[in-house]
């Protein structure tokens, strides 16, 4: 008689699978956080290349506005290049095609869109434009997810929970918020829970902070004073400020979706060439006031420290308000979250400065309402255009 071979124990293969599937999380993770300090710290050396810029043109007052106007125009020109001849799927914030993989309506991306999106992003961000860094990175992100898991030939399952977790890593690396990665892939990204996607993108994220954080440091993304809020009339005051900023929501979405609707219909002009103009757009104002430009982060912070006049605050709202769509409009390389940030933030200190000449009191201290409007106009907008 033979003897019967005892069949593999499935919890056994499944333990190894997961055991697999969480070292290449972290493999994923440590590159995409090598890609995303590497990204950042070329958006860090752009910047101070053009605050240097603009200090030099500022001698120079007749003719001076020309140098930031036709560099802004050309990287912008350049950028749009890119991505039309060699990476469509690159065009945009990037996380609405990493959805769309991850639903399987759309093929995952290709590798050139990690060259095509860090070069782009770099000269599009760079150059000032009113865009986050987070839409390049989540989708860098998702992409080395996806090579990782075609260079090692891994199931379809696993090849989609890398991506996604390469995903969440590039958000935590951009904000330097692992939990904020996590809760993105699963909220936005597959809107369920799933047990493995959840190991990799855990990983992921760990691995991905680690690699940041030795790299440029532990830095915060921004730094609010210690205020406390009373239960009244303070949150009673939120619920006004929800229902404003939620209102505000709407209106910069129907804005962004305006935006790209123009762009369609004005097909006598190149992608390129409209992104060029929008370029030397965003170069002017660079040159008029160099701090109403950039993805935000600055500007929230400034909020954040006070200072700023009532009059001052409404106009860099009115202008990011609609700066943000114009960049956006192109298809340059570029993410939606952080200018909403600038949106939110503003908007809730004009509300709190005009409520507090009416009713002195009845305000919370205004860096807390910064904070609140920041984080309700960004909760209702950012990934859903």
């Amino acid at each position: 008689m033979t003897r019967n071979t005892p069949p593999p124990n499935q919890d056994e293969e499944d333990n190894a699978g997961l055991l697999a599937l969480a070292a290449s999380g972290l493999v994923v993770g440590a590159l995409t956080g090598l890609v995303g300090s590497a990204f950042h710290l070329a958006l860090d050396g752009a910047r101070q290349l053009r605050l240097v810029l603009l200090a030099w043109t500022h001698a120079y007052p007749d003719v001076g506005w020309l140098a930031p106007v036709l560099l802004a125009a050309i990287f912008a020109y350049v950028a749009r290049w890119l991505v039309g001849r060699f990476a469509p799927q690159a065009s945009g914030s990037g996380v609405q095609e990493v959805e769309a993989v991850i639903r399987g309506e759309a093929a995952p991306m290709r590798g050139v869109v990690l060259p095509v999106k860090f070069v782009g992003g770099v000269l599009a961000l760079g150059s000032g434009m009113a865009l986050g860094q987070e839409g390049p990175t989540v989708q860098m992100g998702a992409t080395i997810g996806h090579l990782w898991s075609q260079l090692f030939r891994l199931r379809a399952g696993e090849g989609r929970a890398l991506l996604a977790a390469g995903a969440g890593a590039g958000l935590a690396a951009a904000f330097n918020a692992p939990l904020a990665g996590a809760i993105f892939v699963f909220e936005e990204l597959l809107r369920r829970f799933e047990l493995r996607v959840a190991i990799a993108t855990l990983s992921a994220c760990s691995a991905g902070l680690v690699v940041m954080r030795m790299l440029i440091g532990d830095r915060l993304g921004f730094s609010v004073p210690p205020v406390v809020v009373s239960l009244f009339p303070g949150y009673f005051f939120f619920l006004l400020l929800g229902a404003v900023i939620g209102v505000l929501g709407v209106l910069y979405s129907r804005m962004v979706v305006a935006g790209l609707d123009a762009a369609d219909r004005a097909r006598h002009l190149r992608p390129e060439v409209q992104a060029a103009i929008v370029g030397a757009i965003v170069g002017f104002v660079a040159w008029v006031a160099d701090d109403a430009i950039g993805s935000g982060e600055h500007q929230v912070q400034a909020v954040f420290d006070g200072g700023h006049t009532f009059a001052l605050i409404g106009i860099v709202f009115l202008v990011r308000l609609v700066l943000g769509p114009l960049c956006y409009a192109p298809g340059l390389p570029g993410g939606l979250f952080a200018p909403l940030l600038v949106i939110g933030s503003f908007a809730g200190v004009l509300l709190g400065k005009a409520m507090e000449t009416l009713v002195p009191g009845f305000v919370p201290p205004l860096p807390v309402i910064a904070a609140v409007g920041m984080g309700r106009c960004s909760r209702r907008s950012c990934v859903r255009l």
